[in-house]
């Protein structure tokens, strides 16, 4: 008998979906609140919209609609503690702090212009909170195409604002530049001790991915130090477009442009399990809120479910419900960026360009999971 429970496997059960958001948008981020009572999403309409989900809703209903930059709007980033600040990144160079508590007029509250020069393009490779409580809960990370890194305090603006009412601007606290190597990535660790970057070597897509992590100190012996000292762990045949850790601080998922996802295990560094059931590049990985379930996805059909602490796959949810664009027919995809709900199963999917080009798809899918033991 107990054999038989230690060797159970999960499987997954019902799937309802909701979907969210008029039809020919197109998302490509998605981020729902601490306390999980609304989902933002980034559109290319140049604005960020926030929904919410009643239960029982067929469809998801917008409460507000944030705006303030002058292009599309990529990446959207809800603070993990602090239901009410919204990070988001747009093409017009800019990474914007909301308030959404506060008049539409007068919710940007900080803002971040990127550090590069404009020949690196008009986008962030990533925008991620520390992930800690207390005074560090307000430090900012964002990756840039020039291989560089930089930590911004999003409590203490540094510049102020062009005009009346404009928000203050940010500068880095700290940065960090890892040429020669391609940076695709980062984000803090679990305990905010460390930051924890995705890149591979030289400008050629077949270079080998890897992690690189270093401690990360908001000290004055930190600011000095003419270099930190990195940790490298070779992880991926190509390039590793995403990464997460789950939220117990135990895991590490990777997923990269070989078409894996790598699972690891934090305390040693060492990837446990590579998860091969995709073919095309890995564009976003999720863990569920109590850390068991891990879920990844690419523009291919469906989003594949992973047991955390096994590696071992419990299904694929489909995101094309059958009927879906009349008769037989069925809109078949995945979706750019997945985000679990911090309280449940509920599973945010931005389907990209799917959604624009068809006016059959909605630009954000809700996936309500059930798992059965």
């Amino acid at each position: 008998h107990l054999l038989t429970m230690a060797t159970k496997t999960r499987r997954l059960g019902d799937v309802s979906l909701v979907d969210c958001g008029a039809t020919r948008q197109v998302c490509r981020s998605v981020s729902w609140n601490a306390s999980g009572s609304s989902l933002a999403w980034a559109s290319t309409d140049r604005t960020a919209k926030i929904s919410t989900f009643e239960n029982g809703a067929s469809q998801g209903r917008e409460l507000t609609t944030i705006v303030g930059h002058s292009a599309a709007v990529d990446r959207v980033r809800y603070h993990p503690k602090d239901p009410n600040w919204l990070c988001t990144a747009a093409q017009d160079r800019t990474i914007r702090l909301w308030d959404i508590r506060v008049s539409s007029n007068q919710r940007c509250v900080g803002k971040i212009d990127l550090q590069s020069s404009s020949k690196f393009g008009s986008l962030p490779l990533s925008v991620e909170w520390s992930p800690v409580p207390g005074n560090e809960s307000t430090y900012l990370v964002v990756a840039e195409r020039d291989n560089s890194v930089h930590v911004y305090d999003m409590r203490k603006p540094t510049g102020r604002g062009v005009g009346s009412g404009q928000p203050k601007v940010s500068s880095p606290m700290e940065s960090f530049h890892l040429d020669p190597q391609r940076v695709e990535g980062c984000c803090f660790s679990p305990n905010g001790q460390h930051l924890c970057a995705t890149t591979r070597k030289g400008e050629s897509m077949e270079g080998m991915g890897a992690v690189r992590v270093w401690e990360w100190k908001n000290t004055k012996q930190q600011q000095q130090q003419s270099s930190p000292k990195y940790h490298v762990y070779d992880g991926h045949a190509g390039p590793i477009y995403t990464h997460t850790f789950s939220p117990d601080g135990s895991r590490l998922a990777t997923g990269g442009g070989d078409a894996i996802v790598g699972l690891w295990e934090v305390e040693s560094m060492v990837c446990i399990k590579a998860i091969t059931n995709r073919s095309k590049l890995i564009r976003s990985v999720a863990f569920s809120h109590d850390s068991k379930l891990l879920a990844n996805c690419t523009e291919e059909d469906g989003i594949d479910l992973i047991d955390a602490t096994k590696g071992e796959t419990i299904g694929t949810v489909s995101l094309s419900p059958s009927g879906s664009g009349g008769g037989n027919f069925r809109i078949r995809g995945g979706a750019d960026e997945i985000d679990f709900h911090p309280k449940g199963y509920h599973l945010a999917c931005a389907r990209g360009d799917l959604a624009g080009g068809n006016i059959s798809v909605a630009p954000v899918t809700l996936a309500k999971i059930s798992v059965i033991s």
